[in-house]
């Protein structure tokens, strides 16, 4: 690991001789700050020094380059680290070190090679419990990077997870913590989990240790902090990121044989979520007359949710349906246009505003129409005024035959009242 002594007698050839693969980076200068970790006598004093810790911040940023992980990799680093980690007290220099091997881990060879390190690893995953929130970001990040390499290295993740708790750890985060940066990563941490772990013959081990009461309290306590505490301070992209991951997080956790009987008591927290997301983008797509093409999947994720928790007999129809409805009046605007051929919605291309509005009017109905066959009988006489005359426009759009008729059976005496009204 030493590293060669330059020739200063041929200035030109040190300098193309010392640069890492195709980047302008010293290899030098890399193997001269490595040496210092092979020497835990003299580590201790070097890391209270701040050159230390800024030639270390320098490697960091390097590490986004392929070439410096693959030099790395050729140098053992991540043996070297774990063989110095001992020695290391200084919470900084330990954010900065998982931070080099988070971006490390953005290439294939060094996730590989980390997850071969049982004993690192597992220490390096306790930092979950840290109370340092830059540490466990770095971290966090890390195993995003890595989870998305894995492949069929998935399994390993998973029991590492189990054996130090992992769960515990990030729903003690994302319920306790009010630090946004922390919060966006630690939620990008659980879908990227949901992701890549609820899959395949690990869904039973995700479900053991992911799924329960817990995960939905956290999750609820996590959004909430970021979509109504700290609205404020996240721009758009943030905002709606926290929306539509949380959405994907709560499906996920709802895909099972027995979620509803360990998620039942937390129906009111789901409810919360679809009620601040259905609120947001009722008012995107109502009010600012902009067009969401993931809005759609948004629906349509909602309603498995609901579907699967039956959270339609606990929530009043203002929280999802009501907005459902403005929604679902709102598309027939985009087939009208006005005199001068446009259209209040902002699309060039008419064909696929047409189809658009056609897929979406078909999943807010089929929403509706969960929501009317479960609410209670005061918010579907609420929900039925609301919708009035677009009723059998709805019905029409509704292919679930035993959810059609359950809706009518509901509805029926309603709807017979209301006919007889009408005609006196």
């Amino acid at each position: 690991m030493k590293p060669k002594i330059e020739n200063s007698e041929n200035k030109d050839d040190t300098v193309t001789g010392d640069v890492i693969g195709d980047t302008a980076y010293s290899e030098r200068f890399v193997l001269k700050l490595l040496l210092k970790f092979a020497n835990l006598d003299t580590l201790k004093d070097e890391i209270q020094e701040k050159s230390f810790e800024e030639d270390l911040c320098t490697l960091w940023d390097m590490t986004a380059e392929r070439d410096v992980v693959l030099f790395l990799q050729k140098h053992d680093v991540l043996n070297l680290l774990s063989f110095a980690w001992p020695v290391i007290e200084s919470p900084r220099i330990v954010e900065v070190l998982i931070g080099i091997i988070g971006n490390m881990c953005c290439q294939r060879e060094a996730a590989e090679s980390l997850l071969k390190m049982n004993s690192f690893l597992t220490m390096l995953l306790e930092y979950a419990k840290s109370e340092d929130s830059l540490t466990i970001i770095q971290l966090l990040r890390l195993i995003n990077s890595s989870l998305f390499l894995s492949d069929d290295n998935i399994s390993i993740w998973i029991d590492m997870f189990i054996n130090v708790g992992y769960s515990n750890a990030l729903y003690f985060i994302l319920k306790n913590s009010s630090n946004k940066e922390l919060l966006l990563t630690g939620l990008e941490n659980f879908n990227t989990i949901c992701s890549y772990c609820n899959t395949g013959r690990n869904r039973t081990k995700f479900f053991g240790h992911f799924v329960g009461s817990e995960a939905i309290v956290s999750l609820v306590a996590a959004f909430t902090e970021i979509t109504v505490k700290q609205k404020d301070c996240c721009d758009r992209d943030q905002l709606e990121r926290v929306l539509i991951i949380s959405l994907q997080i709560t499906l996920n956790l709802v895909g099972f044989d027995k979620s509803y009987e360990v998620l039942s008591d937390n129906k009111p927290d789901v409810g919360i979520i679809i009620a601040i997301v259905f609120s947001y983008y009722e008012n995107k797509f109502v009010n600012q007359k902009e067009i969401d093409m993931d809005l759609i999947d948004i629906i349509d994720s909602a309603y498995t949710i609901v579907r699967e928790l039956q959270i339609g007999e606990l929530c009043d129809y203002e929280q999802y349906c009501l907005q459902s409805y403005s929604m679902w009046k709102t598309l027939s605007s985009i087939a009208t246009f006005d005199q001068n051929g446009g259209s209040s919605f902002e699309n060039d291309d008419k064909e696929e505003l047409q189809e658009f509005s056609k897929k979406m009017k078909t999943s807010l109905s089929i929403l509706i129409f969960n929501y009317l066959e479960n609410c209670s009988d005061d918010n579907l006489l609420k929900a039925l005024d609301l919708i009035d005359s677009n009723y059998e426009d709805m019905l029409s759009l509704v292919n679930d035959k035993l959810l059609v008729k359950a809706v009518s059976d509901r509805a029926s005496n309603y709807r017979t009242r209301l006919k007889e009204t009408e005609n006196c």
